[in-house]
């Protein structure tokens, strides 16, 4: 039976992911920085362990996902959801900070713990949340789409280093487009916003198969090659109209 951790299970994506899992029978650990909203994730289920848990406070991060493992006998998959984003027009470097802080020193911190724990096991799965975003520069919201491309380029070269070292390791970047968060709440410039649970699902079916890079919604792998291949004014216009 698989043990998986999720980190960021509070609400969104790992949560539903939390409960998909649940419900498959797998032991599942979850994290999160609110108690209560751990406790309605895990529904009382005997086969979930929950911790409270801030990926920025680096004393005690990857400590207490220590523990939670060797509560849980161990691990086979681990999942990283946690992470923030805010829209930025005035350029606020208060914002910028607490993204860099959480999506990128945080973020880092535990990856790495991860990465680390399977190397040494000899085997994994480390899938981790990043965005669409990563592909290009976001207008509102920089630092965002900045921490992005760094999580998917850290992921990339975990990766090789896995193929390279032949470790039975599998990483997974699970890259969505537009979903119904707070980050997105209200604003009208942004198109094709999927629901959580449908997210939820196709992430579960790529991290079952083990993928290298999946791109969910179906629909938006069709966009990303136009999105790779807009000319930089032009992107610009449509982010940043307003």
């Amino acid at each position: 039976m698989k043990r998986i951790v999720i980190v960021g299970a509070t609400s969104g994506i790992g949560a539903c992911l939390a409960q998909l899992y649940i419900a498959r029978g797998y032991t599942v650990g979850i994290t999160g920085r609110r108690e209560e909203l751990l406790r309605q994730t895990g529904g009382g289920h005997r086969n979930v362990l929950a911790v409270r848990h801030d990926v920025c406070d680096l004393r005690t991060s990857v400590p207490n996902l220590q523990a939670l493992v060797e509560r849980m006998g161990g691990m086979d998959v681990f999942i990283l959801c946690a992470g923030v984003g805010k829209m930025n027009p005035e350029l606020d470097f208060t914002e910028d900070l607490a993204t860099i802080d959480t999506n990128v020193r945080g973020w880092t911190a535990i990856t790495n713990w991860a990465f680390n724990y399977f190397r040494q096991q000899g085997h994994g799965q480390l899938a981790a949340i990043t965005s669409i975003a990563a592909l290009r520069g976001l207008a509102p919201a920089p630092s965002y789409a900045a921490s992005k491309a760094y999580q998917a380029h850290y992921l990339e070269a975990l990766r090789q280093r896995a193929w390279s070292e032949g470790l039975d390791i599998a990483v997974t970047e699970i890259r969505p487009g537009f979903v119904r968060t707070p980050l997105l709440s209200g604003n009208p410039k942004f198109f094709w916003i999927m629901p959580v649970e449908k997210a939820a699902r196709q992430i579960a079916k790529a991290i079952d198969r083990r993928c290298a890079c999946a791109t969910v919604t179906r629909r938006w792998k069709l966009i990303v090659p136009a999105m790779c291949l807009a000319p930089a004014r032009l992107l610009a216009k449509i982010l940043h109209k307003p």
